[in-house]
């Protein structure tokens, strides 16, 4: 009998039993006994076939070769067909040549009992004790009176249970049968669904895979940085030299450049918040002033502004530098990675960005600054640590102990966080901003340098703005001074809900975004005018909108929203602060002191709209009604389809802001509604709801938390609502989490920038290093010769390449990165001295590799030296780090993700080079795609059972399947079959043909089916083992 388990081997002194995995895919151990299974079963059948043909009329020996033909077809039928049931064993039935049915159980065939039913009588139900004789006392008699009654009661009873039995023996028959012929006719249809599903999956994994090919290729085109130092014979000797140095690691410059930065960046901030404030000031007051006079004018006066603004901040995005268009942070936030973006962090971009950014969020675009200023806060930390530029032609060698891929990191990181800060005035925000959101790599000294440089960028900005005083404070959120002392504690339900909304807002944001750029890149990226002509289309529409979309809306009177009295001091305001009042309301075609309310949020700046959106309630002014729940719906549709569609297109702009003021108008309608629920019983002030609103916005498409939380309750000073704001932005996050991915994360995919998720993914925990790694890795020997090294550089784009020892044993000793190959070679074509020590300096080829290294191409070797030998001995990276081809590939994730490798070389147990690793083999899409690849090659009995469960509970058709797909494996190998293998297929075949005439076709076909899978078996381990 065979095992429950497919792949129990059975019993060890058993000479048929079933092949394990490691005989069915190691045929280099299993062939010897394959070839004598088929040697014996080949020699039964030519038996077989001798006695059949003789016809011998020996009845005895008639059926021991009977015997002998079943207990051959039983093996190979339990070989193939065996349960996949741990707890269910498979009993072969076998049909002789009258029809009928033998169970096999160990050989024995138990003969029937045979009974005459002529001579059968019943047995009498009374025995000779229940006869009532006449000597019988009276007591006797009732006694066995009532024994008699009581059996042919029982009897009845009896007779009644098998009558009953029998009933409902028939009934459940019948149900059975009509329940069979209901099931099969209702999974006929069930059946055709499934394999509809089947089919559409399968054609969306290949249209997927065609989609990821494509990617890959895009993908190609981007360099990963190195992170991790080179530990070389060379580096060691400077290090040696300089023993006396290594402990103070220029830590204090390292702080000095961290305060140029903060000062830089504070200013940059401080001039681009005055110039957007100014030009948007005087483009407003030369409407109004239009507006007065005639209608068509002023808004052809501001679609002209407007128009002309946004169409030369789109020429600098699209023609001058193409890398400042958009926010920048998927770039800055992708090097940070460990991705070399080209023109990311040049000075070029810089400019460029601080121009378009400037033009484009004056004239009125749904776009807003700060996200810009991440961007040029890291490009001013790559500047500012490298002291160089190639542009402009200077370098400054004190720096130079920072010009490196490592330091360079941590201070764009610190810049990128610094940016963050001057743009909201928020110092701590900004440092776990870039702790959050843009940082891979972080530790404890980086953490107060990036926060010393926020509040450098922080306190440089508010001084420049303080001494200004024709400009409003840098901090958006001019929420006013509140009486409320706190919240009600039933108002966390409300709060709950907006970050709920929050987080499908958010998805919807991201979910359209990402609609929308996929649509650029197809039609629009490829053609700049098309870029700059969208560009043009969005502003004009938005502008047509805004100007008309107020006309609707009837004035209300400002004088109930205007503060005469100061709060905290009890005295009355000047006319000077009454006018400043007066002046957050836009007047549009209302007569003088009156407002419009959609013109108070839609035609005006967003710095004046988040102002009128988060207003509070105070002693002497109830803000509530300021603005209506219909202009609160419409505007924030408004914004948010705009949003969303700008965010992206050909100029220089972000979405942090838009996030904002949609998240505060649809949390201050949230406001509304529940004050007019709620009435005059509960104080609700809408302003809170909206501050609320805008921190669920904003974490629903970036998923921040903390930072988030720490940048509101700085900009708003409302400390005493920390718990609900974090309730609800860790509402909007998870709700959002459950829909779509982070915005930003999208963009980087959107882009092709290779990033590595910060926790491996479910594939990476199922795969080992052996299934993603680069087979047959490009590598070079200790000693390795001048030809060889030029010409695995003039024929691949690798950028890494492993050193082994030899050819022969191909153990890794080191690794040697394509710029340190291109630096020997310099040397060498400069001095022509191999093997010198002065061909290679640490220091000079880090200094290098900042500036510019020569080509491969670049060289004219004169091919008589091409045999000339170059020690790489004392340059590879002796550092490297290996690991073994079963290593999980969940591990190497976490690896490379938290030391920055960038090549990993795979070994076996012995050291020996079988592959290498890359940061692109790690991606999440990378992975899924070569896992689905193992599934669908079967490398294995367990895949194979693995897919083959996953599409079908059927037990029988998972061993169709798997025969099915043994045979479409070793298809191609049974043209090299041995000739014993050819004679034994023609026994077989015409032992089938004489069974034909003997028995029935199932026996037949079982027989084929048997003796040509063991054949294919045979055939799949003779070619095996001679593959290996």
């Amino acid at each position: 009998m065979s095992s429950g388990n497919p792949f129990d081997n059975g019993n060890p002194n058993d000479g048929n039993k079933s092949p394990s995995i490691e005989e069915l895919y190691s045929p280099s151990e299993s062939l010897a006994r394959d070839e004598n299974n088929n040697n014996n079963n080949n020699n039964n059948n030519n038996n077989n076939n001798n006695d059949n043909n003789n016809n011998n009329n020996n009845s005895r020996a008639s059926l021991e070769k009977k015997k002998s033909k079943k207990k051959v077809r039983i093996q190979e039928e339990e070989r193939l067909t065996e349960s996949y049931d741990d707890d269910e064993e498979s009993r072969p039935y076998i049909e002789n040549e009258e029809g009928n049915e033998e169970e096999i159980e160990d050989g024995i065939i138990l003969q029937p009992i045979v009974r005459d039913h002529s001579t059968y009588r019943p047995t009498n139900l009374y025995g000779s004790s229940d006869e009532i004789r006449e000597g019988d006392s009276f007591g006797a008699k009732v006694s066995k009176t009532f024994g008699r009654t009581n059996k042919k009661i029982k009897q009845k009873i009896g007779e009644s249970n098998k009558k009953i039995e029998s009933h409902v023996k028939h009934s459940n028959k019948a149900i059975e049968e009509g329940w069979k012929t209901i099931a099969q006719t209702t999974m006929k249809p069930v059946d055709n669904i499934r394999e509809q599903h089947h089919r559409r999956a399968e054609q969306h994994e290949v249209a997927e895979r065609a989609v990821w090919f494509k990617d890959k290729l895009q993908i190609q085109k981007y360099e990963c940085l190195d992170y991790v130092t080179i530990y070389n014979k060379a580096h060691r000797n400077e290090l040696y030299k300089n023993f006396s140095k290594l402990a103070s690691d220029h830590e204090v410059l390292r702080w000095i450049v961290s305060l140029f930065m903060g000062i830089f960046i504070g200013v940059i901030a401080y001039f681009s918040h005055a110039c957007v404030s100014n030009i948007t000031k005087y483009k407003f007051k030369f409407v109004e002033a239009i507006l007065e006079l005639d209608l068509f004018l002023a808004f052809l006066t501001y679609f002209l502004l407007n128009a002309l603004l946004a169409t030369c901040s789109s020429l600098l995005a699209v023609y001058y530098e193409p890398t400042a268009a958009g926010s920048g942070i998927p770039e800055v936030k992708g090097y940070l990675n460990g991705t070399k973006i080209p023109h990311t962090l040049k000075m070029k971009t810089l400019w460029t960005k601080f121009l378009s950014m400037v033009l484009a969020v004056s004239s009125g675009l749904q776009a807003g600054s700060e996200g810009p200023m991440i961007h040029i806060g890291a490009i001013v930390g790559n500047g500012f640590s490298q002291a160089q530029s190639k542009e402009f032609g200077f370098k400054i060698p004190f720096l130079r102990s920072f010009r490196n891929d490592k330091d360079k990191r941590d201070f764009v990181t610190s810049g990128a966080g610094a940016g963050v800060a001057a743009a909201f005035s928020a110092p701590l925000g900004g440092t776990l901003f870039s702790l959050e959101e843009v940082s891979s790599f972080w530790s404890i000294a980086l953490t107060w340098r990036a926060f010393f440089c926020c509040m450098v960028a922080t306190y440089t900005m508010n001084v420049l703005q303080s001494n200004s005083g024709s400009l409003t404070g840098l901090i958006i959120f001019n929420t006013g001074i509140g009486d409320k002392e706190s919240y009600n504690w039933f108002e966390i339900i409300p709060f709950l809900l907006i970050g709920v909304l929050g987080g499908l807002g958010g998805a919807l944001f991201t979910w359209i975004n990402v609609k929308v750029s996929e649509f650029r890149r197809e039609k629009i990226n490829k053609i700049k005018s098309l870029r700059v002509l969208e560009v043009f289309l969005i502003i004009g529409l938005s502008t047509c909108l805004q100007f008309f979309l107020p006309l609707f809306f009837s004035c209300q009177d400002a004088s109930p929203f205007i503060a005469k009295v100061n709060n905290s001091t009890g005295l009355p305001y000047d006319e000077a602060e009454i006018t400043k009042q007066y002046s957050e309301f836009k007047k549009f075609n209302c007569k003088e002191g009156w407002y419009n309310p959609m013109a108070t949020l839609i035609f005006a700046s967003y710095e004046e709209a988040i102002t009128n959106l988060l207003k509070i309630n105070s002693k002497n002014v109830d803000n509530t009604h300021r603005l209506g729940l219909w202009v609160m719906l419409l505007f924030c549709l408004f914004y948010l389809v705009f949003a969303a569609y700008t965010a992206g297109c050909g100029v220089s702009t972000g979405t942090l802001v838009p996030m904002l003021v949609i998240g505060a108008s649809y949390g201050r309608f949230v406001g509304l509604v529940v004050s007019y629920v709620l009435g005059d019983r509960v104080d609700i002030d809408p302003g809170i709801y909206a501050v609320m609103g805008a921190a669920a916005f904003m974490g629903g498409v970036s998923r921040l938390t903390i930072s988030l939380t720490v940048i509101l309750i700085e900009i708003t000073d409302r400390l005493k609502y920390l718990l609900p704001l974090m309730l609800t932005v860790m509402t909007a996050k998870w709700v959002a989490d459950a829909l779509i991915h982070p915005l930003f994360d999208l963009l980087m995919q959107m882009k092709y920038i290779p990033y590595l998720e910060p926790n491996p993914s479910k594939e990476m925990k199922l795969m080992m290093c052996k299934h993603i790694m680069a087979k047959k890795p490009v590598y070079l020997s200790e000693k390795d010769t001048l030809g060889n090294i030029l010409r695995v550089l003039k024929e691949t784009r690798h950028n890494g390449f492993p050193v082994v020892n030899n050819d022969e044993e191909k153990l890794v000793k080191g690794l040697i990165l394509r710029t340190q190959l291109l630096m020997i070679l310099e040397r060498i074509s400069d001095v022509y001295i191999p093997n010198s020590e002065a061909i290679y300096s640490h220091i000079e080829y880090t200094t290098k590799l900042t500036w510019k290294l020569p080509s491969v191409n670049d060289f004219n070797f004169d091919p008589a030296d091409y045999s000339q030998e170059v020690d790489l001995t004392d340059v590879m990276n002796l550092t490297v780090l290996t690991v073994n081809v079963e290593f999980a590939v969940s591990e190497a994730f976490q690896l490379f993700r938290t030391m920055g490798l960038r090549h990993m070389p795979v070994v076996n147990e012995n050291n020996k080079l079988k592959g290498i690793i890359t940061k692109k083999d790690l991606l999440e899409k990378t992975c899924e795609q070569r896992y689905r690849e193992l599934n669908h090659m079967k490398l294995g009995v367990d895949q194979l059972i693995h897919v083959v469960k996953q599409r079908s509970g059927d037990l029988n058709n998972i061993k169709l399947v798997i025969i099915k797909q043994i045979n479409n494996i070793i298809n191609n190998n049974n043209n090299n079959n041995n000739t014993n293998n050819n004679n034994n297929n023609n026994n077989n075949n015409n032992n089938n043909n004489n069974n034909n005439n003997n028995n029935n076709n199932n026996n037949n076909n079982n027989n084929n089916n048997n003796n040509n899978n063991k054949n294919n078996y045979n055939n799949y381990n003779n070619n095996s083992n001679n593959s290996n």
